[in-house]
């Protein structure tokens, strides 16, 4: 045979063999995927080294990613990072910004973002109860001292201020009450009442008077009385009186004249109905962004944002820890298909991996023309 057709017969068989054998090499890392058998006995190297290696290689990966790639210290380098802080406050500024030039009112917002319902029912029986409790606290907690004491003193002040009201108030509601029929209906039947057992004095006055009532003499009078600035005067001080006699009791006396369960509760629940809890639940969020944007924009997020971050980098060794980063890339690469995984590699490396297989191809075509010349020589 000619001599160099065989020295190109055994190049060519020898890179035949180390490109073919290098392309199956590089398959046998994925393929198959799955253990081959014939009858009883697994076909050898089967599955390929990467699906038979996969758990320990999901091991590997979750060990390296948290102990050389998302470590606690880098995370905290980033999060300290100036620039990067810097970007998040400009991000967190801006959806700040969006959020309160939204048409959302807070009701929706904790309905649809939260699932709470009925919040209007929820904020007034909640602070209802508390502004009842803090009532009954208080109360509980100055039992022993006067009422003066505890009472600021512009309230005190205040009630003194309006004495001489309330007695221009109790004379007025007086003379009505005794201008109108039912108190001349009741003035008669009082002096009746009074007369009635007295025997020669009722006759006597019957016949001073005549034939006219009693109590229409009586009434004038009384209206005059009330009418008569000494009157008056005389009542402020009464009222004056009795408002430092009661200034000067202890609060456990004052409770004892009332009943303290239902006047707490009445009261807590009559502030409770006054305060506009619908009203700022139903207005839109846009309505406040004029009186409230730059505060909270400016001033308000950076600090947040900021805070925030410090707590964040102070318990991240906790969080990483307790969020067991090694076993979620183990699952994950546990879990990610093996034919997805052979496409990103190969795509990524493929130009790599035919060069590969080209040099076997190369080698085995130089082992093949060393193999022809020793044939010759031998």
């Amino acid at each position: 045979m000619n001599i160099w057709l065989t020295l190109t017969i055994m190049v060519v068989v020898g890179a035949f063999i180390g490109g073919l054998t290098n392309l199956i090499a590089i398959k046998m890392l994925f393929r198959p995927f799955n253990t081959l058998y014939i009858g009883k006995f697994r076909v050898p190297f089967t599955p390929g080294l990467i699906p038979k290696r996969r758990h320990q290689l999901a091991v590997q990966l979750g060990e390296t990613v948290t102990k050389h790639l998302l470590t606690a210290e880098g995370v905290q380098g980033k999060i300290n990072d100036s620039a990067f802080r810097e970007e998040i406050v400009d991000w967190v500024q801006s959806e700040v910004k969006r959020f309160l030039r939204s048409e959302i009112t807070i009701n929706e917002l904790l309905k649809k973002d939260f699932g709470i319902d009925d919040v209007q029912g929820r904020i007034q029986t909640t602070t209802e109860k508390w502004i009842e409790n803090r009532m009954k606290q208080l109360l509980d907690a100055n039992n022993e001292k006067g009422i003066k004491d505890v009472l600021p003193e512009k309230f005190i002040l205040a009630g003194e201020k309006k004495i001489p009201e309330a007695a221009d108030w109790l004379i007025k509601k007086g003379m009505i009450y005794l201008e109108s029929a039912e108190g001349k209906k009741a003035l008669t039947t009082g002096i009746d009442a009074f007369l009635m057992d007295k025997g020669m004095l009722v006759n006597m006055v019957s016949m001073f008077f005549g034939n006219v009532s009693l109590a229409e003499k009586v009434q004038p009078e009384l209206l005059k009385f009330l009418r008569h600035e000494n009157t008056r005067d005389t009542l402020i001080n009464v009222l004056e009186q009795e408002y430092k006699v009661f200034m000067e009791k202890r609060m456990n006396e004052a409770i004892s004249l009332m009943n303290v369960p239902d006047l707490t509760a009445g009261l807590a629940k009559e502030i409770t109905l006054q305060l506009p809890v619908e009203e700022y639940l139903n207005t839109p969020l846009s309505t406040w962004a004029d009186a409230i944007e730059c505060w909270v924009v400016e001033d308000l997020t950076p600090k947040a944002v900021s805070a925030g971050m410090n707590i964040f980098v102070e318990r991240l060794d906790v969080l990483l820890e307790k969020m067991h980063l090694a076993k979620i890339v183990e699952e994950q690469v546990e879990t990610f298909s093996l034919e997805r995984l052979e496409e990103i590699i190969i795509s990524i490396a493929n130009t790599e991996l035919k060069m590969i297989t080209w040099l076997g191809a190369l080698l085995g075509g130089i082992i093949g023309l060393f193999q022809g010349i020793l044939v010759l020589f031998l």
